[in-house]
Order: structure tokens, then C-alpha cells, then sequence
């Protein structure tokens, strides 16, 4: 509510509430909402962003481009895009692709009608009187959580404090498995005064390249999260990487802590383990830097580094109370 009320003073409407669209696959505001047709509102605005019939309608784009493509990759041998984007990738060929889908599907989708079962009970034991829709599921699923598994969001929440999760956990493992450490700067030049600079400062004390980080929403940024670079790390320039780590966590209101999520935290440390792999590249060419790999091995170094949230001495080092210092309790 209160950075709803901060985005609304934002907007010119003090006194009220702005539930601003993410522009992500869902919205985190479905989770927390009890207003079923207001849930259903957001959902549907989000979904139909681009697909109005207005000015910022995609739709003629979008049937252009697959247009195109195909019309590319006949012209250069193959019988469809796909066969020519994976003809440099590991799994060669789109039925390599489709193969692994199917061994995945059947699994994946019984567990979501499983799952579907048990919130469409949830919803005849409250008595709704309604069937599961796309925008009912983020907030039963959460109850579900809290009932079945006793992982309350916001009772985590506030173990997970931004800056104690970016310094005591991201940066923390950084240094115990690479030995880099993270100075940061406020003499260079940033795009926007929500971004930071980090120089990237090796085990004998040199600095090796320059870490930015942007982690907050905002009205003109693209929405998700993501790993870039200014400058690709090459010996054949000399030149040092400068990487970018970008997320869309909530701003907090003024002198509120950003507390994150879970799957924030997974976030930040995924994307970190892509920064990782542009700063520790050591190509002679910068075609050959860093992220510059198969898309479909690309992901590999981030989702690694996924897992060092949750090893004790890290997880242990940052998730602690915003207030207190409190490690977070084993029951949570």
C-alpha cells in the first residue's frame, strides 16, 4: 500500500492508490489482492498491453517480423527460422529441441492440474462460487502456501533486505569463490541516479572492470531482469568489461527498506551469475566475450548460481531482520 500510495503522489493522485503494470509475464500484485474483479482487471490489462488497436498496438509488427524471418531462412537454406537460430547451438536442430519439451510436458503439465484441483477446493471450501481463472491463481496459491507449507511471503520478506542481500549474499559469495570484492563508486557518470558503480577488484588488489547495477522500476524502463555489458572484456583492445545488472525490484517508500522476495533474491543472484561471466571472461576477441556463447548453454553460469543463495554460510550471512539483525528463524 505504501509505495501504491508513493507511485500515486508520483502521478499526481495524492490521496489515492496506483497498482502500476509490471511489464513481466504476471503481476505481483495478483497475490496479494482480494478484489477478484480487480484482479481480473489487471490481469487483462496486462495481457492486452499491446493489442488495443491503438498507437502502441504490435500485433501487424509482430506478423511482420515472423514473416520475415521465414522469408530469411529460406533464403538461406533452412525450411524454417528455427532450423536456422539453432544451427550454431548445441542442440542443432529444433527436434533435438522438441524432444526435450516432450520428455518435460507430461510431467509438468499433470503437477499444473494438480495444482489447479487444489485451488479450485480452496475456492468451494470459502465458498466462491467461481471457477480458477488466470488471475485467481497467484492468490490462492499463495493461501495454499501458507496453509500447506506454512511459508508465509510476508513474513519472509523482511529477512530479505535489498542491500543486505546485494552486499551479504551476492557479493559475499563473489569473494568467497572468486575472490573479487566490490568498491563502490560516486565519481563516474551513471544513466539515471538510481544506477551505482562497482569497480571489480581481483585478489592481488587491481580492478579488472566496472559492475552497474539498476535495480528499481520505473515508468520508461523494460520490464524483467537482465545481465548486459557497455564494454565486452578483450585482450586484443585491451580493454576491461564493464557489465550491467538490471532488475525491476519495487521502490520502497521514502525511508522504507526494499524487502524482497524470494524470487527476488533467486533473481539477483541468476543475473549476477551472468554479470560473472562477462567480468571474468578472458577472450582475446570480444565476438568471443563473455555471454557471447550458445543460447542454449548461456544460462548455464547464472542458474549455478542460483544455488550459492541457499547454502548455509551465505544464506546465513544476509537473510536477516531489516530492524533487528535477526537471523531468519529455522521455521521459516
Amino acid at each position: 500500500l505504501e509505495a501504491a500510495a508513493a507511485a500515486a503522489i508520483a502521478k499526481g493522485h495524492a490521496g489515492k492508490w496506483v497498482l502500476d503494470l509490471r511489464n513481466t509475464t504476471t503481476q505481483p500484485v495478483l497475490a496479494e489482492l482480494k478484489d477478484r474483479a480487480l484482479r481480473e482487471r489487471i490481469m487483462r490489462a496486462s495481457l492486452s498491453r499491446n493489442g488495443r488497436g491503438n498507437a502502441y498496438d504490435t500485433r501487424a509488427i509482430l506478423a511482420r517480423l515472423a514473416q520475415l524471418r521465414a522469408e530469411k531462412a529460406k533464403l538461406l537454406g533452412f525450411p524454417t527460422w528455427a532450423h536456422y537460430v539453432m544451427d550454431d547451438q548445441m542442440a542443432k536442430n529444433p527436434d533435438r529441441a522438441m524432444e526435450l519439451l516432450g520428455r518435460l510436458a507430461p510431467a509438468a503439465a499433470a503437477n499444473a492440474r494438480k495444482e489447479a484441483a487444489r485451488l479450485q477446493e480452496l475456492v468451494d471450501e470459502q465458498g466462491g462460487g467461481f471457477t480458477v481463472e488466470s488471475w485467481d491463481w497467484d492468490f490462492y496459491a499463495e493461501q495454499v502456501r501458507k496453509a500447506e507449507y506454512d511459508l508465509d511471503e510476508a513474513a519472509v520478506k523482511p529477512y530479505l533486505e535489498f542491500e543486505s542481500v546485494l552486499q551479504n549474499g551476492v557479493f559475499f559469495a563473489t569473494t568467497k569463490l572468486f575472490g573479487l570484492t566490490f568498491k563502490e563508486r560516486t565519481d563516474l557518470p551513471v544513466y539515471h541516479p538510481d544506477v551505482r558503480v562497482f569497480d571489480i577488484i581481483d585478489t592481488t588488489g587491481e580492478v579488472i572492470g566496472l559492475f552497474y547495477g539498476d535495480y528499481y522500476a520505473r515508468d520508461n524502463k523494460n520490464g524483467g531482469a537482465w545481465m548486459s555489458s557497455f564494454v565486452d572484456q578483450n585482450t586484443l583492445l585491451g580493454q576491461q568489461p564493464v557489465i550491467t545488472q538490471v532488475c525491476n525490484f519495487v521502490r520502497p517508500a521514502a525511508g522504507r527498506p526494499c524487502l524482497l522476495s524470494w524470487d527476488d533474491v533467486t533473481t539477483l543472484f541468476h543475473e549476477f551469475g551472468h554479470a560473472l561471466h562477462g567480468m571474468l571472461s578472458a577472450q582475446k576477441y570480444p565476438t568471443f566475450s563473455g555471454t557471447a556463447t550458445s543460447t542454449d548453454f548461456v544460462e548455464f553460469p547464472s542458474q549455478v548460481n542460483e544455488n550459492w543463495a541457499l547454502v548455509p554460510e551465505v544464506f546465513g550471512n544476509f537473510a536477516r531482520h531489516h530492524a533487528t539483525g535477526e537471523a531468519m528463524p529455522a521455521g521459516l
